[in-house]
């Protein structure tokens, strides 16, 4: 059983499939969170994800230069893939039991 909360994913990828309801938000890429701070959603490449300090490591202050600094689309590979879920879905539906 999938439990939401930072302690319940460290190490994990939470994919947070309640957010399909009616009036449910989330942040998306580029867009300021409403916490101290406004740290700001940043699509990034699997590679950085290690430099990552938090969440919030892009700011309305600095993810413009931040951006500025960017020579490529993090996202680029994305746009030209094409899978379904399906096969992950039957393995999470298998392991569920």
């Amino acid at each position: 059983m999938a439990k939401s909360g930072p302690k319940n994913r460290v190490g994990k990828l939470f994919v947070d499939y309640l957010r399909n309801g009616h009036g449910a938000t989330t942040a998306t890429a580029f867009s300021a969170r409403s916490r101290p701070g406004l740290g700001v959603s940043m699509p990034i490449r699997w590679e950085q994800l290690r430099e990552l300090k938090s969440g919030a490591q892009w700011t309305i202050a600095i993810a413009r230069e931040y951006l500025s600094f960017q020579r490529e689309d993090p996202w680029a590979d994305y746009w030209k893939k094409r899978q379904t879920l399906t096969a992950a879905m039957r393995r999470l539906a298998a392991a569920a039991g």
